[in-house]
């Protein structure tokens, strides 16, 4: 629906959920550039764009400046009793979007993964406002693979059902991978409704940074060394004891000339104690917390990446963020097989990067030796780059959003 006005078109008016706290690194990656081309899409006149917070900060400065574009919040209750304050909050915050469509007109609603996605159906199916879901992915499934949820629990049953009617309702579900694209449409959804973006990466933020990488390296004292790096979090969907055996082995290849870069939100002590039981110096990572808009030159830092990324069924639905940036800054990746689209453009790219399987004997080795050969002969980091630019950069997601919202033919109006 787009709201007329003396004639004219006057465009969209967009209310954007996101499940995810202002202070989450995923809302700096995953939703501030999409927020970017909102603002400047001139089809699209406003953008109020929700948080659910759970105590930590509110504020999100990069929606500073960005034309129509408005940050609100709300705020968790009863965060000492887990299922009453979901249960208030849900409740809460159906409530104040019903008011939030009717008061500001808005004309579609988006969410950002699978958990908003259940708000947008709900207020969709009370309000009548169309509504999309990005990053649409088998979120349940995940949480029970990695064994958060049980198959049998309330959670893991309500969610599911949500990305079932999802699944039927969604004026656009726009998921991460071809692969789940693939499985959406032998599962009955229609072509014309699903549209594939990869979790995208800032290809001018994230490029290689060489002055970077001289200066830091000098304040490090790692001037002729080879580093590996790993960002993001241990547990859950991510291997925990197991990525750090893997760090040691990795080591172990390349001897004493190499050091580790963790760049992680976990508490530094738990870190420490991983490396600890892997058997691996102290002295030879540096662990540490990196804001969102400092990573790229910690990766410039770097000579190639791990994503251990824990391997399930579902993992060929994944696309993760930490592959976009890696690959952006021109760094091969020491990835799990069976993740994303990734582990098979791997396959085909080989200097790209190389594929473990923890389940198969001699795997891990076989992965940690071909990225040493890399290493030795010489990454060819610009190569990566472009390929970074193919497959994570932002044009995919203006393309899509061209098809969503409609071709940038005229002019933004007057706010």
């Amino acid at each position: 629906m787009i709201f007329e006005n003396e004639g004219q078109e006057v465009g969209h008016r967009i209310l954007f959920l996101s499940y995810w706290s202002a202070d989450e690194p995923l809302v700096r990656s995953t939703i501030v550039p999409y927020l970017r081309m909102m603002s400047e899409h001139p089809r699209i006149e406003k953008v109020i764009f929700y948080t659910v917070e759970r105590g930590g900060r509110t504020h999100l400065e990069e929606t500073q400046g960005l034309q129509g574009v408005e940050h609100r919040f709300f705020r968790m209750r009863f965060n000492k009793f887990k299922l009453l304050s979901r249960s208030y909050t849900f409740l809460f915050i159906l409530f104040d979007l019903l008011r939030t469509v009717r008061k500001e007109r808005v004309t579609m609603i988006d969410s950002k993964a699978a958990l908003a996605g259940g708000i947008a159906y709900l207020v969709h199916r009370l309000s009548g406002t169309p509504y999309m879901v990005e990053s649409f992915e088998p979120h349940s499934d995940y949480m029970a693979d990695c064994g958060i949820w049980s198959r049998h629990g309330l959670y893991y049953k309500v969610s599911r059902w949500l990305e079932f009617e999802q699944r039927r309702t969604a004026k656009w579900l726009i998921t991460v991978t071809w692969n789940y694209y693939r499985f959406l449409l032998e599962n009955g959804v229609p072509k014309e409704r699903i549209k594939v973006i990869p979790s995208i990466t800032d290809q001018v933020q994230f490029k290689f940074n060489p002055d970077a990488r001289a200066r830091k390296r000098r304040e490090l004292g790692w001037t002729d060394m080879t580093v590996g790096i790993y960002v993001g979090k241990f547990g859950g969907l991510y291997y925990e004891q197991e990525a750090f055996l893997i760090f040691r082995q990795m080591m172990d290849r390349m001897g004493s000339n190499y050091n580790l870069i963790i760049l992680t939100n976990e508490p530094i002590v738990n870190v420490r104690e991983c490396l600890t039981r892997a058997g691996i110096p102290h002295d030879r990572v540096l662990v540490k917390y990196s804001p969102h808009n400092e990573v790229p030159d910690w990766l410039s830092v770097a000579d190639h990446a791990f994503s251990t990324i824990r391997y399930s069924p579902n993992g060929l639905y994944q696309s993760p963020v930490k592959n976009g940036e890696y690959w952006m800054n021109g760094l091969p990746i020491l990835l799990t097989e069976g993740v994303s689209d990734d582990h098979l453009l791997i396959r085909e790219r080989p200097w790209s990067g190389a594929v473990f399987d923890l389940s198969k004997e001699g795997s891990v080795e076989k992965g940690i030796e071909h990225m040493a050969t890399l290493l030795v002969s010489g990454v060819d980091r610009q190569r990566i780059m472009e390929m970074g630019k193919e497959f994570r950069s932002m044009a995919i997601a203006e393309h899509v959003y061209e098809e969503v919202f409609g071709a940038k033919d005229r002019q933004r109006s007057s706010p």
